[in-house]
């Protein structure tokens, strides 16, 4: 007979409905996708959210055709809950060239469940090593977003007029 642990009561140390992606898991059509916003630039952006039932499957919420504008990226974003996203951003260089560049968006707004938030905190590293080439960012709120794709100016800039050094 083996006897109960002490600390747990016998409670096993392990959660069973911890949620994280297997990283064996088949995310084909996902990558299928990401490659043809990449490469052919077919999309603008992609949506994806964990399932609700805690298994850890991600699902293809929202393909942004490639017309699309920041703004409509923006609202698919829900106010009270977490989303992973990938966002092809155009804009121009300092000498005038047209550039682009592929952000992946950890959206943890600040209203999102506890719970939530550290289901895709969780599954973040696995589902993220998919996608090469992407730049990583968090955001919890639609201004973070529009300072990081520099559409809008960091409102809390460090400036030295706030001192006086003389």
């Amino acid at each position: 007979m083996q006897d109960n642990h002490t600390k747990t009561g016998g409670e096993k140390l392990v959660d069973e409905k911890r949620v994280g992606i297997d990283r064996n898991a088949d995310l084909g059509d996902i990558v299928t996708v990401f490659n043809e916003l990449k490469l052919r630039r077919k999309h603008k952006f992609m949506v994806f959210r964990l399932a609700d039932d805690g298994s850890g499957v991600v699902n293809l919420e929202v393909v942004g055709d490639p017309k699309s504008s920041t703004d409509d990226f923006l609202s698919t974003l829900p106010t009270s809950d977490c989303r992973f996203a990938i966002y092809d951003h155009d804009y121009k260089s300092t000498d005038g060239r047209p550039q682009s560049k592929l952000f992946f968006v950890s959206w943890l707004p600040d209203n999102a469940t506890p719970h939530n938030m550290m289901a895709y905190t969780a599954a973040k590293g696995v589902f993220r090593e998919k996608f090469t080439g992407v730049f990583d960012v968090m955001a919890k709120s639609i201004e973070e977003i529009e300072v990081l794709l520099g559409l809008r100016k960091d409102e809390e800039e460090d400036d030295d007029d706030d001192f006086d050094f003389d």
